[in-house]
């Protein structure tokens, strides 16, 4: 029997980010296992601009790719994460379009792979904003931290049409035209729960509920499109 593929994942950080927004989805994520086996579903990799960045908690984390290799890798990847915190401060990411805004595009712009396996994109508290500034989220639906709803449907009203649900977390149906699943989170711990979906959809609902125990968590739902 073929041993079961194991899935590239993509953090993307930037200057301000929460630290928990993610941590929490690295840590969750990682603790998934195929059926049966003890090899881990996930490997991470996470890229930024500069070599280390500092999250609004004031920790440092480290790059294992610059955004060039990013970039020029991005087929590769199963899943892109993308972290809220730090994006509406002023000269932050929205105010100056910096990235993740990039490199999120060119993710959900990727074609269709042949072998017909899905991409997953992953946005935590105000992530879901950077994908709303990316235009990658007309005619879905999505949340946010419930403090910028407002503005988050109006940053989404200029880009399209998108229908803002105050959930936990909300997973749009595939995209099959172009292979892509999009799925939002509300803060901070609602990545976590969003995290654990998308191990259930990927590999089943034991191993979620395997990385739900293993780390003492209260996984709770939110909505499933």
């Amino acid at each position: 029997m073929a041993a079961p593929k194991t899935l590239k994942v993509l953090y993307t950080l930037h200057p301000g980010v929460e630290t928990l927004d993610f941590a929490g989805p690295l840590e969750i994520l990682s603790h998934a296992k195929f059926p049966g086996s003890s090899t881990r579903v996930f490997v991470p990799t996470i890229t930024a601009v500069k070599p280390t960045v500092t999250s609004n908690q004031k920790c440092s984390f480290n790059r294992d790719i610059p955004l060039s290799e990013a970039y020029a890798n991005l087929a590769e990847y199963d899943v892109l994460v993308i972290p809220g915190g730090g994006i509406t401060e002023p000269g932050g990411v929205l105010e100056k379009k910096l990235e993740p805004i990039g490199l999120s595009k060119a993710f959900a712009d990727l074609p269709k792979r042949q072998d017909g396996s899905v991409r997953t994109i992953l946005s935590v508290c105000t992530g879901s904003l950077i994908l709303g500034e990316a235009g990658v989220l007309d005619g879905l639906s999505a949340t946010t931290h419930f403090l910028y709803y407002k503005q988050f449907e109006e940053l989404c009203s200029a880009k399209g049409k998108t229908q803002v649900l105050k959930e936990r977390f909300v997973a749009n149906k595939v995209d099959e035209g172009k292979g892509l699943r999009i799925v939002t989170a509300g803060g901070v711990s609602c990545g976590l729960d969003a995290s654990l979906w998308l191990i259930k959809e990927l590999v089943g609902q034991e191993s979620a509920e395997k990385a739900a125990e293993m780390v003492q968590y209260a996984w709770r739902q939110g909505v499933a499109l």
